[in-house]
């Protein structure tokens, strides 16, 4: 603004110049002539006038240009101006706006910190409960292990009760047969008695009738109460024979009351045998769900030393890459569930023979893996039922298979 106040200024200094120059040359021709002067000396200085007046005009457009060149420059300085003006209000606004959220992430942190902190105590808590767990879980695994060993004495308890019990039966049955066998034969001697006795009753018959038709035939008659008299003696054997039936028959009751209460003892003791099977299955679960536990807690306690201290595993490699054949199911081996069979699997044990040709280093190796069910090996005898499950799979020993003794 101040360049063209200036232009202005200058281009209105000139008009007045030039205004001026032109009425002192219009006085300086009426002073000639009032004076007299030549009209030579008058051209001359007209001449040199206008000269004077187009240097005059010459300038005037110059400064008009260059008032249009500053007045156009102008323009776009008012624009840059404006823009200028534009951008530092939207560039305040930024400024405000960065200054709240300087503000907003001053407080967001300071709710950070306070997290943090609430984190690090909750993180100390629960360091602290699995401490705790850890406690329990040892006394729960104590207390499951003792129920566990009560559980299976009570069920070879049971199991030898049963058999007892199934000696007994197997017993009582053929001594029910035997008296079964003999009451029919006792039911055939009785028939034949009967049959014998209706035969007397006849006899009789005919000797009365003899004795009233013909008093001569008496000798005859002596003779048949003779043979009546052995047929009263028969009589009597019969009686005492239904009475030996009548004694049978009771002690065939009793032999049946004996073989029913047998069987309601046998039903009792299969039932029991089931409810310790079933209380056995549900031990087994608990078990299984305790080392599930377990081996999350290992795997949590894992995770967090690896964050903590960063992991560097130099652990030798153990056991196959993978199976040969089809893996063997160790479920099978009283003690290994599911769990311990996922992790003898990422060990690279896969069959009975490895387990039967494991040696004092292998069951190390393996105990320090189960942590706190290290012993596990030793206490249920997992080599010992890994031989004789081998030997019923494949029909010969560990020792005679070429590959038992090594565990790759």
């Amino acid at each position: 603004m101040g360049i063209l106040d200036q232009q202005t200024i200058l281009l209105i200094a000139g008009g007045i110049l030039a205004g001026g120059l032109l009425g002192w040359l219009l006085a300086s021709l009426g002073g000639n002539r009032r004076l007299g002067k030549s009209e030579s000396d008058w051209r001359a200085r007209y001449e040199k006038a206008l000269q004077q007046i187009e240097k005059l005009k010459t300038q005037s457009r110059a400064l008009e240009t260059s008032l249009e060149t500053e007045r156009t420059a102008g323009l776009k300085f008012k624009q840059a101006a404006v823009r200028a003006k534009t951008e530092l209000d939207s560039l305040r606004e930024k400024a405000n706006t960065l200054a709240k959220n300087v503000f907003t992430l001053g407080a967001e942190r300071d709710q950070l910190n306070s997290q943090l902190e609430a984190s690090t105590k909750l993180v100390h808590a629960a360091k602290l409960q699995i401490r705790d767990l850890q406690n329990e879980f040892q006394k729960s695994k104590d207390f499951y292990t003792t129920q566990i060993k009560s559980a299976v004495e009570q069920r070879q308890l049971l199991e030898g009760k049963i058999d007892d019990a199934r000696h007994e039966q197997e017993s009582l049955n053929n001594l029910l047969e035997a008296s079964r066998s003999e009451h029919e034969s006792v039911s055939r001697l009785l028939a034949s008695a009967q049959a014998r006795l209706e035969g007397l009753e006849k006899l009789e018959n005919k000797v009365v009738a003899l004795e009233a038709d013909n008093a001569d035939l008496r000798h005859q008659a002596t003779l048949a109460t003779r043979e009546a008299e052995t047929l009263q003696h028969d009589v009597a054997e019969l009686k005492e024979l239904k009475n030996q039936n009548k004694e049978l028959a009771h002690c065939l009751q009793s032999m049946e009351n004996s073989r029913k209460q047998y069987e309601a003892d046998a039903k009792r003791y299969r039932s029991q045998y089931e409810q310790a099977e079933k209380q056995s299955d549900t031990l087994r679960m608990k078990l299984g769900n305790i080392e599930e536990n377990f081996i999350a807690m290992r795997e949590a306690e894992d995770e967090v030393r690896t964050a903590g201290q960063g992991s560097t595993d130099n652990t030798p490699p153990f056991g196959l890459a993978e199976p040969d054949g089809e893996p063997d199911d160790l479920t099978e081996i009283v003690g290994i569930g599911k769990v311990f069979e996922q992790m003898l699997h990422e060990l690279g044990v896969f069959h009975f023979r490895q387990i039967a040709a494991f040696g004092p280093g292998d069951v190390a190796r393996i105990n320090s893996e189960l942590k706190e069910f290290r012993g596990r090996i030793e206490h249920d005898d997992w080599i010992g039922q890994a031989k004789e499950l081998h030997f019923k799979k494949h029909g010969q020993a560990p020792d005679d298979d070429a590959e038992a003794n090594s565990l790759h």
